[in-house]
């Protein structure tokens, strides 16, 4: 039987959660990287977490009071297995969160329980970062030390051909809601999750990622100069990717255009920063500077051709660790 560890940054699980979620987020010392203040970080952390958890727990309180990350991380694990069971290779999922339950500890620990010995991390980031991808490994590694179950890693998928056909699907199932005639001109704005601009000039590839996918999904629907990127979810005064996503859909209406469509790319299941960030916030900024039809593509979740990339990239992990 081989384990199916989704990785994730998770989310939390009620308001009462809000908080020590934000301090484990801030207290992460290669999501928030803080150079000479390293030593600081943990009192930072709690800090800026009491600081800013009335604000997170409103955005929380307007999708419901929850993150829907863990049930959905959860649904895409179990995916990927029977997708893996399905080819005739015994599977079963589980889930590791970065910041909230359950932790990778709780997966090694059920792991164990189930008596899994070999394992295959499979990052729900299709971009890597250090600050995503890279914390979350460090963090299963050190769970899993001294387990017995033995673990392999998918690394980055940034242009899986599934990956991009279900980014595909869910632009054209949002662009099918515009006006008719705004369809085969509406401009499509691929929505990033933020970064520091000094992660990326330490090298981090992040950029280089979100750039791979962005072209391969504009290619494939012959979207031309209609895709444009830009970046969201900032945090602090310092200089972070940009365009803003809300600079760019104001230039969009600037510019006249009554109908956008919104992907959330560096997503791959809905959260805070999709149903809440976009949903709400940057739609209702869109209309109330004249753009009167605003489609969110959905992401990519379970979307079969995703979850088959992902069985795919799985099992070539497997099969290179465990000839």
């Amino acid at each position: 039987m081989l384990g199916i560890v989704a990785l994730n940054l998770g989310g939390p699980d009620s308001l009462d959660a809000v908080e020590p979620f934000l301090r484990n987020l801030f207290a992460d010392p290669d999501v928030i990287q803080l150079g000479w203040a390293r030593p600081l970080q943990p009192f930072l952390a709690r800090f800026i977490a009491r600081r800013r958890a009335p604000f997170s727990r409103e955005a929380y309180q307007q999708i419901g009071g929850r993150s829907p990350i863990g049930e959905e991380s959860a649904a895409q694990a179990n995916a990927i297995a029977a997708a893996l069971v399905a080819r005739g290779q015994p599977a079963c999922g589980y889930t590791a969160m970065g910041c909230w339950h359950p932790f990778s500890h709780e997966a090694v620990a059920a792991m164990k329980a189930d008596g899994i010995q070999r394992a295959v991390a499979v990052p729900l980031f299709p971009h890597f970062s250090p600050s995503t991808t890279g914390s979350s490994f460090k963090a299963l590694d050190h769970a899993i030390a001294g387990s017995g179950i033995g673990l392999c890693r998918v690394e980055r998928y940034p242009d899986a051909p599934g990956y991009i056909a279900a980014l595909a699907d869910r632009v054209r199932e949002a662009v099918a809601t515009l006006p008719e005639g705004d369809r085969d001109s509406a401009p499509v704005l691929f929505s990033a999750h933020g970064l520091p601009e000094s992660y990326i000039q330490r090298g981090d590839p992040y950029l280089d990622d979100i750039r791979i996918t962005v072209a391969a999904v504009t290619r494939r629907l012959e979207l031309g100069a209609r895709a444009q990127l830009a970046f969201q979810s900032r945090l602090g005064r310092q200089k972070w990717l940009d365009p803003y996503t809300e600079d760019a859909l104001d230039k969009l209406a600037d510019a006249g255009h009554k109908s956008v469509v919104v992907c959330p790319v560096a997503f791959t299941g809905e959260h805070v920063e999709t149903l809440q960030e976009i949903d709400i916030i940057y739609q209702e900024r869109a209309r109330a500077r004249g753009i009167t039809h605003f489609a969110r593509a959905r992401t990519v979740g379970c979307h079969p051709a995703f979850i088959d990339a992902l069985a795919t990239l799985a099992s070539a992990a497997a099969t290179k660790a465990w000839p």
